[in-house]
């Protein structure tokens, strides 16, 4: 008796090499190097005489990673779930108080998207 299950076949190339080289030849003059490749999305260009328009999000900054012992993690968590901010926003308001020009009213304190 067959076994039910058995492994699945090994898959075949659907195109040859030399398929392959015909398609590339005859598609050449279409600019596509790779058929299943989607085309680069570009922003278009603004008229002529007229300044590309801004973006409406702000602009991002650096990201900043670093580990920190896990007693100091715990009591920022708390001290965010307690004030019902992020850890992100306790960090920067840190560096406010030290003197550092961050403009907290820019950032969320609870952590959610502006729409």
């Amino acid at each position: 008796m067959k076994p039910m299950f058995q492994p699945a076949p090994r898959p075949r190339p659907r195109v040859t090499a030399d398929e392959a080289q015909q398609l590339a030849a005859a598609t050449d003059d279409l600019g596509f190097t790779r058929a299943s490749a989607p085309p680069a999305m570009r922003a278009p260009e603004p008229p002529v005489g007229q300044s590309p328009k801004t973006p409406l999000a702000p602009a991002r900054g650096a990201a900043l990673k670093f580990e920190v012992p896990d007693e100091i993690w715990i009591a920022l968590r708390q001290e965010a779930l307690n004030r019902r901010v992020t850890v992100k926003y306790l960090v920067l308001e840190a560096l406010a108080a030290k003197g550092y020009s961050i403009d907290l009213t820019t950032v969320p304190e609870d952590g959610r998207r502006i729409r």
